[in-house]
């Protein structure tokens, strides 16, 4: 317990420290005055001022504000404060202030991907072919086991990451792969398969198969078998080997998988090998409910067992760190997709495909933070970077009172060339209040349900 909340007040002192610099720097930059900096809502605690700013860290660690001079639009100010007063500025400038909080919790997760693919890196495979599907692309194109594709499509690879991105940017098309063998170097044509798998959200989504990988395929065998699952029930035990299915071969775990996820619960004979002896056990396959990452229910049929998991030999194991440009690069790239995937989680939110169980607040927040800070630095910050990703999506939502809101007006103020009506402007926040004080009441509901459910 101590741990998590420990987690949460620096993981949210993180983000909303970021956020409100944003506002802050950007409100200096463009001459605002700034009245206070707080870190938290509610009285002051302790702090320090500097010029005309109160720094202070307050009360209750929910959040952050930076208070301007003349944030509001119907304060009256004394003619000296006007030049530094926010409702005075050019609305672009206005803008560009309430836009930068946002803006810095994408600016943070950049950052820290960016610090991760330069001083840390990423775990990966040498480029080295270790097998080859019989008559796929790569088998006709003359690639063998043993192969080091030392580039594709004339760009130089360092891992097998590198192999599966050039593939995929190939879009389909022919990629001429530079292979070394024997001290000798050449180049081959491949033309990739193109093939349909579910993606992370559970859609389908082409990909690229060309046939050959870094690891040989890994084989079935079976690594733990649960309790009161077929598997179980039929006699399976940890070490067996599966070696068909109905009579049809079995060569590697994930056409096991696809032989059970096809079964639609019809039975199955499972032929396997165990200390050497051949035995056949039936059993019928059971099918699971599962969540995907949006928490939409997934479907699958199982039987109950899991993989010993890859042995990956230590000599093929490598560590990449990347240049600063090239970190940037996906560090920004990294940012995009989690704020895609964001979005879309909305989306599906709004038209009810994710349940709304899913959501969760502060007591989940501290959850999670304390059990990434006792998974370790790496976790954490992850955690950190992804968190702040969610902050930002959900800050540029056009709701009044969050940073959306404001700049849904500051847009339509440019686009009819003169302030909202004040009295407009207050009773939409006022909506906005009500609506985020009824999903603070229902997330903390999800919160304490989910606490006394576990």
């Amino acid at each position: 317990m101590t741990t998590n909340i420990f987690a949460f007040v620096v993981v949210l002192g993180i983000l909303i420290f970021f956020h409100e610099l944003g506002h802050f720097l950007v409100a200096r930059l463009f001459g605002v005055g700034v009245e206070k900096f707080s870190l938290g809502f509610g009285p002051r605690l302790f702090g320090r001022t500097v010029g005309m700013t109160d720094y202070r860290i307050s009360a209750i660690p929910l959040g952050g504000y930076v208070k301007m001079v003349g944030d509001e639009p119907d304060a009256e100010l004394d003619a000296e404060m006007i030049p530094y007063s926010f409702t005075h500025k050019h609305v672009f400038k206005k803008i560009m202030i309430v836009a930068a909080g946002p803006f810095f919790n994408l600016l943070l997760a950049v950052i820290i991907y960016t610090g991760f693919f330069t001083f840390i890196g990423t775990e990966d495979i040498r480029p080295v072919v270790n097998h080859v599907v019989a008559e796929s692309p790569a088998d006709r194109a003359g690639l063998q086991t043993g192969d080091l594709v030392a580039a594709v499509g004339g760009e130089t690879v360092a891992s097998w990451s590198d192999i599966n991105r050039l593939v995929a940017e190939g879009g389909g098309g022919q990629v001429r792969v530079t292979v070394k063998r024997d001290g000798t170097v050449f180049d081959v044509a491949v033309t990739p398969q193109t093939k349909v798998a579910k993606d992370i959200l559970g859609d389908d989504a082409p990909y690229y198969d060309v046939g050959f990988s870094g690891l040989a395929p890994l084989k079935a065998y079976v690594g733990e078998v649960a309790d009161g699952y077929p598997a179980k029930k039929a006699g399976m035990q940890k070490g067996d080997l599966i070696v068909a299915i109905n009579d049809q071969a079995v060569d590697s775990w994930d056409t096991m998988k696809t032989i059970i996820s096809q079964s639609r619960g019809e039975p199955l004979a499972v032929r396997v090998v165990r200390n050497g002896e051949a035995l056949t056990v039936e059993l019928v396959p059971v099918l699971f409910s599962e969540e995907n990452v949006l928490g939409e229910k997934v479907d699958s049929y199982r039987i109950g067992i899991s993989s010993p998991g890859i042995d990956i030999p230590e000599g093929d194991r490598i560590t990449i760190k990347r240049g600063l440009v090239k970190a940037v690069a996906e560090g920004v790239e990294q940012t995009y997709q989690i704020s895609r995937l964001t979005l879309l989680s909305i989306g599906k939110l709004i038209k009810g495909t994710v349940s709304t169980k899913t959501l969760g607040g502060p007591i989940m927040i501290a959850e999670m933070a304390g059990q990434q800070a006792k998974a370790g630095f790496t976790n954490l910050i992850f955690f950190i970077a992804v968190l702040s990703i969610n902050l930002a999506v959900l800050n540029f939502l056009p709701i009044p009172v969050l940073d959306g809101g404001h700049l849904m007006f500051f847009f339509i103020e440019a686009a009819i060339r003169r302030p909202i009506n004040v009295r407009m402007r207050e009773i939409a926040q006022q909506a906005g209040i009500f609506i985020l004080i009824l999903l603070m009441i229902f997330v903390f509901y999800n919160d304490i349900t989910r606490i006394f459910s576990s």
